[in-house]
């Protein structure tokens, strides 16, 4: 039980650390440009009255707030059990995975404002968790060694037991992708695969997106039992029990969609896949941008049939069941004969 009541304490402060993040982060990146606005503003006190300082800790909590926690309370909670089990209380090891998780959440820029800012207020959560959770880490484990001899293994020490093990194996997956992003970054990056992946606009390949090059070199590894024909209606057998993270589907999207001649058969892809497509971005009468490009979109509501990927364990179904929503787009060039890009989205709250 002792175990378990921790556990509890760990999780709750890292979520109202991650939201007390989010607030203090919009705060401070609002903070410059509400005292120094931009040159071409002329009337200042309207612009400072419709942009409120404090509406900004609003916004951080209710729209950027639950992406973190989607995204980041699983890998800050392995992080913290860990540091739990060794007994870790310097205040600095916690400010530290505080600073790292905000530049990886962030993604400022080196000298912005935004860098500032994240880490202002990494600095800020990461001293809240140290005063409730971090300086008392591993103080529990003496006192619940004291019981466990005094009083003998009950059902709640074999419980507690369970969840130390099941929180050693997330770790494990954890630590053996961040030994492939180590590789993909570091040591060999994966080629571009076939069809050859690429990613459009300014956003470039992830980290992320390097792993799943490497996992999914070409079509046959995407598909359901690595099927050899790549039939049409083969391309269609995508096998998402093997999606971890939208980086993951954004290249298996692309290996099937861009095995295909045109982008003729992307509706029925899409379809074939759950989602839904409207009739101003269907393959038929696809959304056309600025530059030309054309794009088919598909949306598939999280809310109704949970998350489509991962499609196994609990807890991370549960962290992919946050957004209520999921879209996916596809975009070709003018001529609809060559796949330019696919890019998943979330709606959240």
């Amino acid at each position: 039980m002792t175990i378990l009541a921790r556990l509890i304490r760990i999780a709750l402060v890292t979520a109202l650390c991650i939201i007390v993040f989010s607030a203090v982060f919009e705060f401070l990146n609002v903070v410059p440009h509400y005292l120094f606005p931009p040159d071409y503003i002329q009337d200042v006190a309207r612009y400072r009255k419709s942009t409120p300082l404090f509406g900004a800790f609003l916004w951080g909590v209710v729209f950027r707030a639950p992406g973190y926690l989607f995204l980041g309370s699983v890998p800050l909670l392995l992080i913290f059990a860990v540091l739990e089990l060794l007994s870790v209380k310097n205040r600095w090891i916690y400010l530290g995975v505080w600073a790292g998780a905000a530049l990886l959440a962030v993604g400022a820029r080196f000298l912005s404002s935004e860098l500032v800012a994240a880490l202002l207020s990494a600095a800020i959560v990461g001293y809240i968790y140290w005063l409730l959770a971090g300086r008392t880490a591993g103080d529990w484990i003496h006192a619940w060694r004291a019981r466990e001899r005094g009083s003998g293994r009950g059902f709640m020490t074999y419980a507690s037991y369970a969840v130390l093990a099941y929180l050693a194996y997330q770790l494990a997956g954890y630590l053996h992708y961040c030994g492939k992003l180590l590789w993909v970054s570091s040591i060999s990056e994966p080629g571009l695969g076939s069809p050859p992946f690429h990613v459009m606009g300014r956003r470039g390949l992830t980290g992320a997106h390097k792993v799943a090059l490497m996992d999914f070199p070409d079509p046959h590894s995407c598909l359901e039992n690595a099927m050899e024909e790549l039939s049409p209606e083969n391309l269609k057998r995508m096998d998402w029990d093997r999606i971890d993270n939208e980086a993951e589907a954004e290249v298996c999207m692309f290996r099937l969609l861009g095995s295909y001649e045109d982008m003729s058969s992307a509706t029925d892809w899409f379809e074939a896949q759950g989602f839904r497509v409207p009739d101003g971005f269907s393959s038929a009468r696809p959304y056309a941008d600025r530059d030309g490009t054309l794009r088919v979109s598909g949306s598939y509501s999280i809310r109704k049939n949970g998350p489509k990927f991962p499609t196994r364990g609990f807890v991370r179904r549960l962290f992919h069941s946050i957004p209520y929503g999921m879209n996916a787009d596809a975009t070709w060039s003018s001529n609809g004969k060559q796949l330019l890009g696919v890019r998943i989205t979330f709606n959240t709250l």
